[in-house]
């Protein structure tokens, strides 16, 4: 024990400057006090008040306080007991100096006052006390700092851990930054066979020539995995040469020879166990809370990242695969274009030499046979025509935007329709235009619209039928649309079919049974369009009282 005048030296790595607050006001042991704290390399802070106290321990690195019973029978209770809550104050250790003996001690303990010195001050009293207390307040600092830089090391683990998805870069990021930081010589991480992580092994040495920790056989890990998961806590033995933990015997029977400390620790998520971390070290070793604390800290958030880095990685897999399959439609799509369209062009174009009597006069009864023939062309080059549109749409081809009037636009669409109308004998008529109907739009586009409507208008009404084009101006919280109708008398459309209709090649049941030709791409294509002109699309309609399809797209400002 170091006598009054011997310095008690601070540990490496402690502030250079160090303080003490004395409160003594009995002048004969001031300067013994003074005396005795400088030589334990402390400078005396001297202080008469509660504020003046706060105000120095909360500036400077104070490591205790020397209080005298005069000071403290100076001072209420109640402001000795406010100043031991204030956070600055709370956990500084205090010897008081008790020249009577008289003092309430167990008053004292009350306010943490542990340290006494009785009667007259000696300083070589003083001194080992200031020594014992010194000692005992820089072990407790070590170990905060300790502490603090362990939770710094392993936040930047678990930072690492958010820096990627790969869960091989995470199990080697743990196992290196845990070794790393609890000055282990091995790490080793396991997971088991589960649909939810991948499995992995990763295995960090100290020594680069190292071997590395073994498999832990399967079956015994997850059990051992699972109780400790139950329990909330994690495996340590301290010296695999006095094994005092039963659950230690599964690492001891595999552990080197040259190991003698362990920590393993369950990797989980949710309910279920996923793997294990098994730390290891030459030397026997007690393992605080806190370190075991912060590996459990660490392990769950590996769990975590493993998880969502295995879906994330799976997703990326199936993205890839998609891609390619796009790639690959977008390849057949071509081909389809040139084999099919390449051969159509010239059957047609055969088709109207024949009909023509280019090659001689053609008999009645094989006219009406080259007209089916060419229907059947047409019908197939439209159906070519949907598919080429349809792969357009999904590449999200840009639009050839420019003003366009819809009044004009529809006029010309109605006027292609009329024929056939016409022919059987429905009404196609346009409603009054009020207002100009100028929008921002790809005309080509907006053309194949209405004409897919109208044409289906047409196609789905019986003979004396009708089918009105209304358009009007509206306006709406996001600014005034222009407003498109389409309203026929024909057969309608089931309940049960309505929300089915935008999907590709869907017919509606009442369509299919009455055997009317359609391709079932008409609408899927209108709604791709309409969408990518801002706009809106909705279908109304009951079976038997005809439809009306609406189309809304923002007016040209």
């Amino acid at each position: 024990m170091p006598t009054a005048l011997q310095p008690v030296q601070a540990p490496s790595g402690d502030p250079g400057e160090q303080f003490a607050v004395v409160a003594v006001r009995v002048h004969d042991c001031r300067a013994s006090t003074d005396s005795v704290l400088r030589a334990a390399g402390l400078t005396p802070l001297h202080v008469n008040n509660e504020s003046d106290a706060v105000q120095a321990i909360s500036e400077q690195d104070v490591m205790l306080a020397v209080v005298d019973s005069v000071m403290l029978a100076a001072a209420r209770p109640d402001q000795l007991r406010r100043l031991r809550q204030e956070p600055a104050v709370a956990e500084l250790p205090v010897i008081l100096l008790s020249g009577d003996g008289n003092l309430d001690i167990e008053g004292m303990v009350q306010l943490g006052i542990t340290e006494f010195v009785v009667g007259r001050v000696q300083e070589t009293d003083l001194a080992a006390r200031v020594a014992l207390v010194l000692a005992g307040s820089q072990a407790t600092r070590r170990r905060k700092i300790a502490a603090a830089r362990l939770r710094d090391d392993t936040r930047a683990i678990s930072a690492a851990l958010r820096s990627t998805n790969d869960p091989e870069q995470m199990a080697a990021l743990v196992v290196r930054g845990l070794g790393e930081t609890f000055a282990a010589c091995q790490v080793r991480m396991d997971t088991f066979p589960d649909e939810r992580v991948p499995e992995l092994s990763a295995s960090w040495s100290r020594k680069p020539s190292g071997k590395g920790l073994p498999r832990i056989p399967m079956p015994e890990a997850a059990d051992l995995c699972a109780s400790l998961w139950d329990q909330e806590t994690v495996l340590r033995v301290e010296d695999h040469l006095i094994l005092n933990e039963p659950d230690g015997k599964v690492l001891s029977a595999t552990i080197p020879a040259e190991l003698r400390t362990s920590v393993l620790a369950p990797l989980a998520h949710g309910d279920k166990v996923l793997g294990y971390i098994w730390i290891a070290g030459t030397a026997p070793r007690h393992w605080s809370r806190t370190e075991l604390s912060l590996i459990q800290h660490v392990c769950g958030n590996l769990a975590h990242g493993l998880v969502q880095g295995h879906l994330i990685t799976a997703q990326r897999e199936v993205l890839s695969r998609l891609r390619e399959l796009d790639q690959a439609k977008t390849d057949f799509v071509a081909t389809v274009n040139h084999e099919l369209r390449t051969p159509l062009t010239s059957i047609t174009g055969y088709l109207e030499l024949i009909l023509d009597g280019s090659a001689g006069e053609v008999p009645p009864h094989m006219v009406q046979m080259l007209e089916i023939v060419g229907r059947n062309a047409a019908r197939l080059n439209q159906l070519i025509s949907d598919l080429l549109t349809i792969s357009r749409s999904d590449a999200h081809a840009s639009l050839a935007v420019k003003e366009i009037d819809l009044a004009g636009l529809l006029e010309s669409v109605a006027a292609a329709l009329a024929p056939a109308a016409a022919a059987n004998d429905i009404t196609l008529q346009l409603g009054p235009v009020t207002a100009p109907l100028l929008v921002d739009g790809e005309e080509a586009q907006l053309e194949q619209v209405f004409t897919n409507l109208l044409s289906n208008a047409v196609k789905f009404t019986r003979p004396g039928g009708t089918v009105d084009v209304l358009s009007d101006v509206i306006s709406t919280d996001s600014g005034p649309q222009i407003r498109v109708k389409v309203v026929d008398s024909g057969i309608g459309i089931p309940e049960g079919d309505i929300p089915k209709l935008f999907r590709r090649f869907f017919r509606a049941s009442n369509a299919t049974a009455a055997a009317i030709p359609g391709t079932g791409l008409g609408l899927a294509i209108v709604q791709d369009i309409v969408h990518q002109h801002g706009g809106e699309l909705a279908i109304d309609s009951a079976v038997g009282r005809g439809t009306t399809v609406t189309v809304q797209v923002p007016a040209r400002r």
